[in-house]
């Protein structure tokens, strides 16, 4: 048995639970894999661990854990034309994120898990009602974007401006030590961006 402390970004959020402690890999020649919090004073030296295999680590577990933390990026919502007008088609698309897929991997106790997503679809809601399900990010002005939507009313009565949103969701993999990819459920993040849209109006004029 070999133990080791663990250093993971995924253990952050466990932290506030175990004040005075730090996270250790305990890994089996058995091939089992666990961790365990220690106090901090703890050293490799001086620490004694019975394992119950029942407790072990769940490889899915540890993917989850991990798919937690995968770096999906700050995506921005682009718009044309800024500010919207009522009865002309606005244009949307994601900015920050080209749809490809994005990998995380951490190694523990000997073991590496790799997860990966890939982007299924787009779920876009224009703050008045109107929804669209896509699986396409759009295209930034001048190109002609597929991602469009006619306002029918302005912003005013919504408090100045409309929210958008984007809900982008996941497909997500996982596989550990180079081994086969297995399924893990899919995740969803969401980025919203305020839209004004306002209503042009015609004025008549005496000659």
């Amino acid at each position: 048995m070999n133990i080791g402390n663990a250093t993971r970004p995924w253990f952050e959020g466990e932290a506030p639970q175990h004040p005075g402690q730090s996270p250790w890999v305990v890994n089996c020649t058995n091939g089992f894999t666990n961790i365990v919090w220690l106090p901090n004073t703890a050293s490799s030296s001086n620490v004694s661990i019975v394992v119950d295999t029942s407790g072990s680590v769940d490889p899915v577990a540890l993917a989850a854990d991990l798919l937690d933390h995968v770096p999906v990026p700050q995506i921005k919502i682009g718009t044309n034309p800024a500010p919207g007008l009522v009865a002309l088609p606005s244009w949307f698309w994601v900015e920050g994120y080209d749809g490809a897929p994005i990998t995380a991997s951490e190694s523990l106790g000997g073991v590496t898990v790799e997860v990966q997503i890939t982007p299924a679809g787009y779920r876009w809601a224009f703050g008045d009602g109107a929804k669209l399900q896509t699986t396409s990010l759009g295209r930034a002005y001048p190109a002609v974007s597929d991602i469009r939507h006619t306002y029918e009313q302005s912003s005013f009565s919504a408090g100045g401006s409309f929210t958008v949103t984007v809900e982008l969701t996941f497909s997500a993999r996982y596989r550990v030590s180079g081994g086969a990819w297995q399924t893990l459920d899919p995740i969803s993040r969401s980025f919203t961006a305020p839209y004004p849209v306002q209503q042009l109006q015609s004025i008549l004029t005496g000659q």
